[in-house]
This record gives C-alpha cells, structure tokens and sequence, in this order.
C-alpha cells in the first residue's frame, strides 16, 4: 500500500486502521476507540485509504445515516486499479522475461498488467495498442536481457512447469569438456544471473516419499546447456530452509559461479568517490575511509572467481587489488597481457557444473 498522507496523518495509524478494516465492518466511533483518535481524524484516515485501497465498502446501518466502513479482499486478477509500484514491478518483469518465453510468462504478465491499469476499458483495438505502445516507452530496459534460442526458451518453459508444480526431471546436460551426461534432477531454484539463466537443486533418484535429505548432492544447470528435458510425473518436497536456503548459500558469490568466500580488500580511484558513495555492488560491501593518496578501500566478503574477476578487470587500472595476494597477481598479469596473448584459465571460462 502506498498511501498518500498529510503530515498530519501518521502512516503507522493509517496501516493499523487499513488492519482492522481489513478484518471486517467497523464504524468511525469504534475505529477512533481502537485507534485513541477522534471522529474527525478517523475520516481523515478513511479518505487516505479510499484512495489507494482496492475493494473499499461503505454501507449505512440505520436511517441515521450511520455508516461502517471495510476493505474486501479482491483477489489480483479482479482488480481493476493498481498502485503505482504494482503497476512498475509488473511491466519491468514483462520486460524482463518476453526474452525467455514471450508467449508464456510475458503473457500472462502482460494481461495482468493491463487488467489491473483499466487502460483496456471501453476501448477499440487501435486505442488498446496505441495504450500498449504508451506504457511500454514508461518501462525499458536499458540493456535488455539477449532473446534466447528457441531450443533453450523450449527448455525454460519445461523447467519452469517443474519448478512450480514441483516435479522431478530428467535432463541431457552438455558438459563444458564436451561429453552429454544425463541427471536425475530436483529443480529447487531457478537462478537469474546477469548473462545466463540457471537451475539448481539435488541430483540423483528421489527417496519414495520425495523428501529432501541434508545428504543430497547439489548441483547447478546452466539453462544453455541443457540439451534434452523429461518431466515425470512423480513430485518432491521442497527442503525447509534450515537445509535450502538459496539465498544464503548465494550470498557470498557475484552471480551464478558460486564458491567459499573470502576476505578481499581493494581501492579505487579517488575520480570514482561519487560513485562508490551512493552504489552497493554486494552485501557485504564496506566503504573505509580514502588513503594518503587519496584511493578509497572497499572490503568485500565475496567468492572471488567467476563474474567477480571480470567485474575487476573492468575497472582497468582504476582499480588496485590489496588482498588477497594470489587475486592481487592473477588481476597483475591478465592488466599486462597484449591482445592475443596467453590463454585463458579454467576460472575465466565461467562453467557451472
């Protein structure tokens, strides 16, 4: 909810209000008793929330004219009106997956964008598009994510069935040193990585019950290297998270090329303050206090192969590596190395699996 408030109208007194409304009818004088307010205050409240809150009610109960008020839950594809950040996280995850299955998720994404913006109402086909066209130059993707071949947008789709119906698979994986092995395969999570997508989870024969053991060998499937997908019919269990958690378990990498992470302390040029002020590029980022020279430290606690390196090496010499010593080389001589030259090592060739 994003109501819009006077500074007279505190937001923890209108969220509580929303509450109560939300649990049923209720008058002004039993609102303004449940919240220590006046009357008055109360219908300063109510006037907020009328105007953000979809399935908001008023009916009278006597012929005073007496009135109570309640907010109906209306279920999303209902609705007729959403809020501002409904509106934007809607068309930008429409933008964001009509690279990966423009008829499927970007459809239906699609349809809810519109369902909820009325901008269909009433309105012949021309006028329809000409909304489209306008709402779409509101929400772009600067650099958009490259549309996939059609065999991988094939696999996504499949995987995708398998992820929200929780059902085991069986998938040709196309291992970087060339050979095609085939898994046994739990998708837990989908990854979304800044080039590619990927999926992971527990490789190997589900137990009868399909229920997940801290014994279980997880693996991670780039979606582009997945060359054949079987779905079975028979489901799994999803672990709690004392056992999966993604997000921890990903906490300490730069993207899907995940490992133990390690203390790395790097400084960056004085010309860059502005930037490295106001941008987080990960978590566990700590900004110290620039140096004699002037160079500003940055600590990280961060998985230092994979996307990580190329993130360095994009800095160009506007950027020194302190720690660790092994890191700090590995930057050194790629920094010294002429077009061409050496080859690249098996961590610069970011391969899952």
């Amino acid at each position: 909810m994003s109501t819009s408030t006077t500074p007279s109208t505190p937001v923890h007194q209108v969220l509580r209000c929303t509450r109560l409304l939300r649990d049923g009818w209720h008058g002004k004088t039993e609102l303004a008793q449940r919240l220590g307010v006046s009357d008055r205050t109360i219908k300063r409240y109510l006037s907020a929330i009328a105007q953000e809150e979809d399935g908001f009610e008023i009916r009278e109960v006597d012929e005073r004219g007496l009135r109570q008020y309640r907010i109906r839950t209306t279920g999303f594809g209902q609705r007729r009106r959403g809020s501002p950040y409904e509106v934007m996280a809607l068309a930008v995850a429409e933008r964001f997956f009509r690279a990966f299955d423009p008829g499927g998720v970007a459809g239906m994404l699609d349809h809810a964008l519109f369902a909820i913006t009325g901008e269909e109402d009433e309105a012949d086909e021309d006028a329809v598009d000409r909304a489209r066209r306008s709402l779409a130059r509101r929400f772009v993707l600067a650099r958009p994510p490259q549309p996939l071949p059609g065999r991988v947008r094939r696999v996504f789709d499949q995987v995708l069935r398998a992820l929200i119906q929780r059902r085991v698979m069986e998938l040709d994986y196309h291992r970087r040193k060339g050979e095609v092995r085939t898994y046994v395969f739990r998708p837990y999570t989908l990854l979304l990585g800044e080039r590619e997508l990927a999926i992971t989870g527990p490789v190997g024969e589900p137990p009868i019950d399909g229920r997940a053991s801290a014994e279980d060998t997880m693996r991670t499937f780039a979606l582009h290297r997945i060359v054949g997908i079987r779905l079975r019919e028979t489901r799994f269990t999803l672990p709690h998270l004392g056992l999966w958690d993604p997000e921890k378990l990903f906490a300490g990498s730069w993207g899907l090329y995940a490992g133990p992470p390690e203390p790395v302390h790097i400084s960056v040029h004085p010309a860059f303050s502005e930037i490295v002020a106001e941008r987080t590029w990960h978590g566990s980022q700590k900004v110290g206090e620039p140096g004699p020279d002037g160079w500003i430290p940055i600590h990280f606690e961060v998985f230092s192969g994979g996307e990580f390196r190329t993130w360095l090496l994009g800095w160009g010499p506007w950027l020194r590596v302190e720690a660790p010593a092994d890191l700090r080389q590995w930057v050194d001589q790629r920094a010294a190395l002429q077009p061409g030259e050496g080859e690249p090592d098996e961590d610069e060739v970011f391969r899952i699996v």
